[in-house]
Protein backbone atom coordinates (compact mmCIF):
# COMPACT_ATOMS: atom_id res chain seq x y z
CA UNK A 1 0.00 0.00 0.00
CA UNK A 2 1.16 3.06 -0.60
CA UNK A 3 1.81 4.99 2.44
CA UNK A 4 0.36 7.78 1.82
CA UNK A 5 -2.95 6.09 1.34
CA UNK A 6 -2.50 4.05 4.72
CA UNK A 7 -4.47 5.87 7.55
CA UNK A 8 -2.77 3.62 10.22
CA UNK A 9 0.79 5.60 9.19
CA UNK A 10 -0.75 8.99 9.31
CA UNK A 11 -1.92 7.90 12.64
CA UNK A 12 1.75 6.71 13.66
CA UNK A 13 2.91 10.47 12.32
CA UNK A 14 0.60 12.13 14.10
CA UNK A 15 1.62 10.31 17.28
CA UNK A 16 5.40 11.06 16.38
CA UNK A 17 4.78 14.61 16.12
CA UNK A 18 2.49 14.43 19.27
CA UNK A 19 5.66 13.18 21.07
CA UNK A 20 7.91 15.99 19.70
CA UNK A 21 5.60 18.46 21.29
CA UNK A 22 2.91 18.82 18.49
CA UNK A 23 -1.03 20.16 19.56
CA UNK A 24 -2.54 16.74 18.34
CA UNK A 25 -5.61 18.64 16.24
CA UNK A 26 -2.50 20.46 14.46
CA UNK A 27 -0.77 17.69 13.69
CA UNK A 28 -3.66 15.84 12.57
CA UNK A 29 -4.17 18.67 10.29
CA UNK A 30 -0.91 18.87 9.11
CA UNK A 31 -0.68 14.93 8.09
CA UNK A 32 -4.55 15.03 6.59
CA UNK A 33 -3.05 17.76 4.25
CA UNK A 34 -0.30 15.33 2.95
CA UNK A 35 -1.84 12.52 2.92
CA UNK A 36 -4.66 11.08 0.38
CA UNK A 37 -7.56 9.29 2.83
CA UNK A 38 -10.88 8.72 1.85
CA UNK A 39 -12.90 10.11 4.62
CA UNK A 40 -13.13 6.82 6.33
CA UNK A 41 -9.60 6.12 6.56
CA UNK A 42 -9.41 9.65 8.04
CA UNK A 43 -11.96 9.04 10.73
CA UNK A 44 -9.89 5.67 11.41
CA UNK A 45 -6.90 7.35 11.03
CA UNK A 46 -8.10 10.53 13.85
CA UNK A 47 -9.91 7.80 16.03
CA UNK A 48 -6.89 5.85 16.28
CA UNK A 49 -4.79 8.71 16.88
CA UNK A 50 -6.99 10.43 19.56
CA UNK A 51 -7.57 7.50 21.27
CA UNK A 52 -3.91 6.22 21.66
CA UNK A 53 -2.76 9.50 23.12
CA UNK A 54 -5.94 9.83 25.56
CA UNK A 55 -5.10 5.88 26.45
CA UNK A 56 -1.50 6.25 26.67
CA UNK A 57 -0.84 5.47 30.12
CA UNK A 58 -3.33 2.74 30.60
CA UNK A 59 -1.65 1.12 26.98
CA UNK A 60 1.82 1.48 28.68
CA UNK A 61 0.86 -0.17 31.87
CA UNK A 62 -0.76 -3.02 29.35
CA UNK A 63 2.43 -3.03 27.28
CA UNK A 64 4.88 -2.77 29.95
CA UNK A 65 3.23 -6.06 31.57
CA UNK A 66 3.71 -8.64 28.09
CA UNK A 67 6.87 -6.68 27.16
CA UNK A 68 10.73 -7.32 27.93
CA UNK A 69 11.23 -3.88 27.25
CA UNK A 70 9.23 -1.05 29.03
CA UNK A 71 7.50 1.31 27.04
CA UNK A 72 9.48 4.86 27.70
CA UNK A 73 12.79 2.78 27.17
CA UNK A 74 12.01 2.06 23.85
CA UNK A 75 12.51 4.28 20.56
CA UNK A 76 9.46 6.57 19.61
CA UNK A 77 8.80 5.10 16.70
CA UNK A 78 8.97 1.74 18.22
CA UNK A 79 6.67 2.87 21.29
CA UNK A 80 3.95 4.53 18.72
CA UNK A 81 3.65 1.62 16.97
CA UNK A 82 3.02 -0.41 19.72
CA UNK A 83 0.80 1.78 21.53
CA UNK A 84 -1.55 2.27 18.30
CA UNK A 85 -1.50 -1.55 17.69
CA UNK A 86 -2.14 -2.11 21.52
CA UNK A 87 -5.21 0.72 21.04
CA UNK A 88 -6.37 -1.06 18.44
CA UNK A 89 -6.51 -4.35 20.50
CA UNK A 90 -8.07 -3.02 23.71
CA UNK A 91 -10.75 -0.56 22.14
CA UNK A 92 -11.36 -0.92 18.51
CA UNK A 93 -13.71 -4.54 18.75
CA UNK A 94 -14.12 -3.89 14.69
CA UNK A 95 -10.82 -4.65 14.08
CA UNK A 96 -9.70 -8.28 14.04
CA UNK A 97 -6.93 -9.00 16.35
CA UNK A 98 -4.56 -10.06 13.83
CA UNK A 99 -5.41 -7.52 11.55
CA UNK A 100 -4.19 -5.23 14.49
CA UNK A 101 -1.01 -6.54 14.79
CA UNK A 102 0.03 -7.59 11.13
CA UNK A 103 -0.51 -4.07 10.34
CA UNK A 104 0.95 -2.58 12.86
CA UNK A 105 4.31 -4.97 12.26
CA UNK A 106 4.28 -3.24 8.44
CA UNK A 107 4.48 0.46 10.16
CA UNK A 108 8.50 -0.77 10.29
CA UNK A 109 10.24 -0.14 7.87
CA UNK A 110 11.26 -3.12 5.69
CA UNK A 111 14.76 -3.19 6.55
CA UNK A 112 13.86 -3.44 10.25
CA UNK A 113 11.34 -5.69 9.74
CA UNK A 114 13.49 -8.73 11.24
CA UNK A 115 14.22 -7.31 14.50
CA UNK A 116 11.87 -4.62 15.64
CA UNK A 117 9.24 -6.55 13.58
CA UNK A 118 9.64 -9.67 15.37
CA UNK A 119 9.56 -7.23 18.59
CA UNK A 120 6.38 -5.51 17.97
CA UNK A 121 4.64 -8.84 16.60
CA UNK A 122 5.76 -10.55 19.86
CA UNK A 123 4.52 -8.05 22.42
CA UNK A 124 1.09 -7.69 20.97
CA UNK A 125 0.81 -11.20 20.74
CA UNK A 126 1.61 -11.64 23.92
CA UNK A 127 -0.79 -8.88 24.84
CA UNK A 128 -3.88 -10.76 22.95
CA UNK A 129 -2.79 -13.62 24.78
CA UNK A 130 -2.15 -12.65 28.29
CA UNK A 131 -4.92 -9.91 28.46
CA UNK A 132 -7.28 -12.01 30.59
CA UNK A 133 -4.56 -12.18 33.24
CA UNK A 134 -3.38 -8.63 33.54
CA UNK A 135 -5.67 -6.96 36.34
CA UNK A 136 -5.58 -2.84 36.99
CA UNK A 137 -4.44 -1.46 40.03
CA UNK A 138 -6.89 -2.41 42.95
CA UNK A 139 -9.53 0.08 43.19
CA UNK A 140 -9.30 -0.69 47.19
CA UNK A 141 -6.10 -1.09 47.82
CA UNK A 142 -4.83 2.23 45.62
CA UNK A 143 -7.91 3.89 44.77
CA UNK A 144 -5.58 6.82 42.85
CA UNK A 145 -3.53 4.80 41.08
CA UNK A 146 -6.49 2.48 39.57
CA UNK A 147 -8.43 5.28 38.96
CA UNK A 148 -5.19 7.13 37.21
CA UNK A 149 -4.01 3.64 35.07
CA UNK A 150 -7.33 2.26 34.41
CA UNK A 151 -8.77 5.51 32.58
CA UNK A 152 -5.40 7.10 31.48
CA UNK A 153 -4.77 10.32 33.75
CA UNK A 154 -2.09 11.71 35.83
CA UNK A 155 -2.11 10.28 39.37
CA UNK A 156 -1.65 14.32 40.57
CA UNK A 157 -4.88 15.22 38.22
CA UNK A 158 -7.07 11.79 39.82
CA UNK A 159 -5.67 12.92 43.51
CA UNK A 160 -6.83 16.35 43.48
CA UNK A 161 -10.80 14.88 42.15
CA UNK A 162 -10.41 12.45 44.49
CA UNK A 163 -10.42 14.39 47.31
CA UNK A 164 -12.59 16.73 46.01
CA UNK A 165 -15.28 14.63 44.85
CA UNK A 166 -14.46 10.74 45.86
CA UNK A 167 -13.45 7.80 43.91
CA UNK A 168 -17.21 7.05 42.20
CA UNK A 169 -17.35 11.07 40.78
CA UNK A 170 -13.86 10.74 40.18
CA UNK A 171 -14.04 7.73 37.73
CA UNK A 172 -17.43 9.22 35.67
CA UNK A 173 -15.28 12.50 35.37
CA UNK A 174 -11.97 10.43 33.84
CA UNK A 175 -14.81 8.29 32.12
CA UNK A 176 -16.43 11.45 30.27
CA UNK A 177 -13.23 13.04 29.62
CA UNK A 178 -12.60 9.89 27.50
CA UNK A 179 -15.38 10.26 25.16
CA UNK A 180 -15.41 11.99 21.84
CA UNK A 181 -16.66 15.26 22.09
CA UNK A 182 -20.04 16.12 20.45
CA UNK A 183 -19.71 18.98 17.87
CA UNK A 184 -21.44 22.02 19.04
CA UNK A 185 -22.30 25.23 16.96
CA UNK A 186 -23.62 28.44 18.11
CA UNK A 187 -26.15 30.03 15.82
CA UNK A 188 -25.70 33.70 14.79
CA UNK A 189 -28.94 34.83 15.46
CA UNK A 190 -28.02 37.81 13.63
CA UNK A 191 -28.08 35.94 10.09
CA UNK A 192 -30.47 33.36 11.03
CA UNK A 193 -32.64 31.65 13.36
CA UNK A 194 -32.04 28.55 15.14
CA UNK A 195 -34.73 26.65 13.36
CA UNK A 196 -33.31 27.90 9.81
CA UNK A 197 -30.08 26.40 10.53
CA UNK A 198 -31.56 23.13 11.95
CA UNK A 199 -33.65 22.76 8.89
CA UNK A 200 -30.49 23.77 7.17
CA UNK A 201 -28.24 20.89 8.47
CA UNK A 202 -30.85 17.88 7.77
CA UNK A 203 -31.40 18.95 4.37
CA UNK A 204 -27.46 18.15 4.12
CA UNK A 205 -27.62 14.75 6.85
CA UNK A 206 -26.58 16.46 10.29
CA UNK A 207 -29.19 15.88 12.77
CA UNK A 208 -28.62 19.23 15.16
CA UNK A 209 -30.76 19.36 18.08
CA UNK A 210 -30.96 22.16 20.46
CA UNK A 211 -28.72 22.43 23.59
CA UNK A 212 -30.05 21.64 27.02
CA UNK A 213 -29.50 25.19 28.30
CA UNK A 214 -28.56 27.73 25.52
CA UNK A 215 -30.81 28.64 23.31
CA UNK A 216 -28.68 29.63 20.12
CA UNK A 217 -26.56 26.19 21.01
CA UNK A 218 -27.28 23.31 18.41
CA UNK A 219 -25.78 19.85 19.06
CA UNK A 220 -24.98 17.92 14.96
CA UNK A 221 -24.89 13.93 15.40
CA UNK A 222 -21.38 14.41 13.13
CA UNK A 223 -18.58 16.69 12.90
CA UNK A 224 -18.83 19.43 9.78
CA UNK A 225 -15.81 20.02 7.18
CA UNK A 226 -15.36 23.49 8.02
CA UNK A 227 -13.49 24.44 4.46
CA UNK A 228 -15.93 23.66 2.71
CA UNK A 229 -19.21 24.36 4.45
CA UNK A 230 -21.02 27.50 3.03
CA UNK A 231 -22.87 28.26 5.70
CA UNK A 232 -20.21 28.15 7.97
CA UNK A 233 -17.81 30.20 5.37
CA UNK A 234 -20.88 32.99 5.66
CA UNK A 235 -20.84 33.28 8.85
CA UNK A 236 -24.21 31.39 9.87
CA UNK A 237 -22.85 29.50 12.83
CA UNK A 238 -19.94 29.67 15.05
CA UNK A 239 -18.38 26.39 17.08
CA UNK A 240 -18.57 26.82 20.71
CA UNK A 241 -19.38 24.29 23.07
CA UNK A 242 -22.64 24.83 24.98
CA UNK A 243 -21.03 25.70 28.48
CA UNK A 244 -18.54 28.86 26.93
CA UNK A 245 -21.99 30.38 25.50
CA UNK A 246 -23.16 30.30 28.78
CA UNK A 247 -20.52 33.20 29.89
CA UNK A 248 -22.13 35.75 27.42
CA UNK A 249 -25.80 34.87 28.69
CA UNK A 250 -23.88 35.47 32.07
CA UNK A 251 -23.30 39.00 31.59
CA UNK A 252 -26.70 39.71 29.75
CA UNK A 253 -25.34 42.39 27.70
CA UNK A 254 -28.01 45.46 26.50
CA UNK A 255 -27.71 46.73 23.07
CA UNK A 256 -26.28 49.87 23.21
CA UNK A 257 -24.14 49.32 26.60
CA UNK A 258 -20.37 49.38 26.55
CA UNK A 259 -19.05 46.32 27.25
CA UNK A 260 -15.58 44.52 27.69
CA UNK A 261 -13.87 41.19 26.60
CA UNK A 262 -10.39 41.32 28.36
CA UNK A 263 -9.02 37.90 27.07
CA UNK A 264 -11.30 37.69 23.88
CA UNK A 265 -9.01 36.10 21.11
CA UNK A 266 -10.66 33.80 19.21
CA UNK A 267 -13.56 35.94 19.56
CA UNK A 268 -16.25 33.25 20.14
CA UNK A 269 -17.02 35.08 23.37
CA UNK A 270 -16.84 39.04 22.10
CA UNK A 271 -19.05 38.24 18.84
CA UNK A 272 -21.75 36.38 20.97
CA UNK A 273 -21.53 39.17 22.80
CA UNK A 274 -22.38 41.87 20.23
CA UNK A 275 -24.64 39.08 18.90
CA UNK A 276 -26.68 39.00 22.27
CA UNK A 277 -27.01 43.52 21.48
CA UNK A 278 -28.20 43.15 18.33
CA UNK A 279 -25.25 44.44 16.83
CA UNK A 280 -25.84 47.54 18.52
CA UNK A 281 -23.49 49.55 21.30
CA UNK A 282 -19.53 48.83 21.60
CA UNK A 283 -17.74 45.52 22.40
CA UNK A 284 -13.96 46.24 23.20
CA UNK A 285 -12.17 42.54 22.82
CA UNK A 286 -8.57 42.61 24.31
CA UNK A 287 -5.91 40.28 23.85
CA UNK A 288 -2.23 40.41 24.31
CA UNK A 289 -0.70 40.09 20.75
CA UNK A 290 -1.82 41.16 16.88
CA UNK A 291 -1.90 37.74 16.31
CA UNK A 292 -4.48 36.42 18.91
CA UNK A 293 -6.61 39.98 17.94
CA UNK A 294 -6.51 39.38 14.07
CA UNK A 295 -8.47 35.93 14.92
CA UNK A 296 -10.73 38.22 16.64
CA UNK A 297 -10.81 40.38 13.54
CA UNK A 298 -11.11 37.37 11.24
CA UNK A 299 -14.09 35.98 13.06
CA UNK A 300 -15.90 38.93 13.51
CA UNK A 301 -16.15 40.31 9.79
CA UNK A 302 -17.30 36.65 8.85
CA UNK A 303 -20.15 36.74 11.67
CA UNK A 304 -20.90 40.35 10.44
CA UNK A 305 -20.38 41.97 13.42
CA UNK A 306 -19.25 46.04 13.47
CA UNK A 307 -20.07 47.07 16.86
CA UNK A 308 -16.46 45.06 18.07
CA UNK A 309 -13.75 47.55 18.42
CA UNK A 310 -10.20 45.44 19.37
CA UNK A 311 -7.06 46.50 20.94
CA UNK A 312 -3.92 45.18 21.81
CA UNK A 313 -3.53 45.17 25.24
CA UNK A 314 -2.55 43.27 28.43
CA UNK A 315 -5.65 42.53 30.52
CA UNK A 316 -3.87 42.39 33.73
CA UNK A 317 -2.84 46.02 33.40
CA UNK A 318 -4.47 47.69 30.68
CA UNK A 319 -6.08 51.69 31.34
CA UNK A 320 -9.71 52.07 30.02
CA UNK A 321 -12.71 54.00 30.98
CA UNK A 322 -15.15 52.17 33.01
CA UNK A 323 -17.66 49.93 30.82
CA UNK A 324 -21.32 48.64 31.69
CA UNK A 325 -20.17 45.05 31.74
CA UNK A 326 -16.86 43.29 31.96
CA UNK A 327 -15.98 39.78 30.94
CA UNK A 328 -12.85 37.97 32.06
CA UNK A 329 -12.35 34.99 30.49
CA UNK A 330 -9.41 33.87 32.01
CA UNK A 331 -6.34 31.91 30.57
CA UNK A 332 -6.58 28.58 32.62
CA UNK A 333 -5.57 25.14 33.43
CA UNK A 334 -8.06 23.70 31.20
CA UNK A 335 -8.93 20.81 33.18
CA UNK A 336 -12.82 20.90 32.11
CA UNK A 337 -12.26 20.30 28.41
CA UNK A 338 -10.15 17.47 28.36
CA UNK A 339 -12.13 15.72 25.94
CA UNK A 340 -11.48 17.76 23.19
CA UNK A 341 -7.43 18.36 23.96
CA UNK A 342 -6.39 14.65 25.02
CA UNK A 343 -2.75 15.61 24.81
CA UNK A 344 -3.10 18.18 27.26
CA UNK A 345 -3.52 15.67 30.02
CA UNK A 346 -0.05 14.89 29.67
CA UNK A 347 1.58 18.08 29.34
CA UNK A 348 0.41 19.83 32.37
CA UNK A 349 1.37 20.09 36.36
CA UNK A 350 -0.64 20.80 39.06
CA UNK A 351 1.80 23.77 39.76
CA UNK A 352 0.40 25.06 36.24
CA UNK A 353 -2.60 25.69 38.33
CA UNK A 354 -0.58 28.10 41.93
CA UNK A 355 1.21 29.80 38.23
CA UNK A 356 -2.29 30.64 36.15
CA UNK A 357 -3.86 31.37 39.59
CA UNK A 358 -1.46 34.21 40.01
CA UNK A 359 -2.05 35.68 36.48
CA UNK A 360 -5.63 35.09 37.17
CA UNK A 361 -5.44 37.26 40.44
CA UNK A 362 -4.15 40.29 38.57
CA UNK A 363 -6.35 40.16 35.41
CA UNK A 364 -9.77 40.39 37.76
CA UNK A 365 -8.16 42.64 40.46
CA UNK A 366 -7.74 45.02 37.35
CA UNK A 367 -11.25 44.22 35.30
CA UNK A 368 -12.72 44.51 39.16
CA UNK A 369 -11.50 48.64 38.33
CA UNK A 370 -13.26 48.96 34.66
CA UNK A 371 -16.75 48.12 36.09
CA UNK A 372 -19.03 51.16 36.22
CA UNK A 373 -20.82 51.59 39.99
CA UNK A 374 -24.23 49.68 39.30
CA UNK A 375 -22.40 47.27 36.35
CA UNK A 376 -21.66 43.65 35.76
CA UNK A 377 -18.28 41.57 35.44
CA UNK A 378 -18.61 37.67 34.47
CA UNK A 379 -15.85 35.91 35.22
CA UNK A 380 -15.48 32.26 33.68
CA UNK A 381 -12.97 29.85 33.02
CA UNK A 382 -12.67 26.29 31.58
CA UNK A 383 -11.49 24.11 34.78
CA UNK A 384 -12.55 22.80 37.64
CA UNK A 385 -9.71 23.63 40.09
CA UNK A 386 -10.83 25.54 42.94
CA UNK A 387 -7.67 27.77 43.10
CA UNK A 388 -8.50 29.20 39.88
CA UNK A 389 -12.57 29.16 40.53
CA UNK A 390 -14.30 29.67 43.73
CA UNK A 391 -10.57 30.92 45.49
CA UNK A 392 -10.29 33.30 42.91
CA UNK A 393 -13.30 35.13 43.42
CA UNK A 394 -13.36 34.62 47.42
CA UNK A 395 -10.15 37.15 47.08
CA UNK A 396 -12.07 39.44 44.53
CA UNK A 397 -15.21 39.68 47.05
CA UNK A 398 -12.46 40.03 50.16
CA UNK A 399 -10.74 42.98 48.34
CA UNK A 400 -13.77 45.19 46.77
CA UNK A 401 -16.47 44.51 49.05
CA UNK A 402 -18.72 46.49 46.95
CA UNK A 403 -18.84 43.69 44.63
CA UNK A 404 -21.79 41.10 45.77
CA UNK A 405 -22.60 37.96 43.54
CA UNK A 406 -25.49 38.51 41.57
CA UNK A 407 -28.35 35.89 40.29
CA UNK A 408 -27.20 33.91 36.70
CA UNK A 409 -30.53 33.32 34.69
CA UNK A 410 -32.99 30.97 36.21
CA UNK A 411 -32.61 28.79 32.81
CA UNK A 412 -29.22 28.31 33.70
CA UNK A 413 -28.34 24.89 34.70
CA UNK A 414 -28.82 24.74 39.12
CA UNK A 415 -25.82 26.08 41.52
CA UNK A 416 -25.43 25.52 45.09
CA UNK A 417 -24.19 29.41 45.36
CA UNK A 418 -25.92 31.95 43.85
CA UNK A 419 -24.38 33.62 41.20
CA UNK A 420 -21.73 30.64 41.13
CA UNK A 421 -21.87 28.09 38.66
CA UNK A 422 -19.39 25.22 38.43
CA UNK A 423 -20.43 22.36 35.31
CA UNK A 424 -18.68 19.07 35.77
CA UNK A 425 -18.87 17.55 31.83
CA UNK A 426 -20.26 14.06 33.87
CA UNK A 427 -23.47 16.01 35.42
CA UNK A 428 -24.82 17.36 32.06
CA UNK A 429 -22.68 16.37 29.19
CA UNK A 430 -21.33 19.58 27.89
CA UNK A 431 -17.81 20.80 28.90
CA UNK A 432 -16.67 21.85 32.13
CA UNK A 433 -16.81 25.40 33.21
CA UNK A 434 -16.99 27.82 35.74
CA UNK A 435 -19.00 31.06 35.35
CA UNK A 436 -19.55 33.93 38.29
CA UNK A 437 -21.96 36.86 37.66
CA UNK A 438 -20.62 39.90 40.36
CA UNK A 439 -22.39 43.10 40.80
CA UNK A 440 -20.44 46.47 41.63
CA UNK A 441 -22.53 47.81 44.10
CA UNK A 442 -20.83 50.93 44.71
CA UNK A 443 -23.23 53.94 43.85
Amino acid sequence: MNSKLNPRKAALDVLLMVENGAFISDALNQVFGEYHLSELDKALAAEIAYGTVRMQKSLDYLLNKVSRRRVDQLQPNIRSILRLGAYQLEYLDRIPPAAAVNESVKLIPKKERRGAGGFVNAVLRNLIRKRSEIDFPSLEADPVRHIAVKYSHPEWMVKRWVKRWGELDSIKLCETNNLNPKFHVRVNTLKITRDELKAYFLERGINAVPAQFAPDVLICDKSIDLASEPYFQAGYYYIQNESSALAAHALGPRPGETVYDLCAAPGGKSTHLAQLMDNEGRVLAVDQTEAKTGLIRNNAERLGVSIIDIRVGDAAGIELPQADRVLVDAPCSGLGVLRHKPDARWHKTEQNIFDLAEIQRKILGNAARLVKPGGILVYSTCTLEPEENEDMIAWLLEKYPSFQLSPLPEWFPPSQTEGMLTILPFVYGIDGFFICKIANNLF
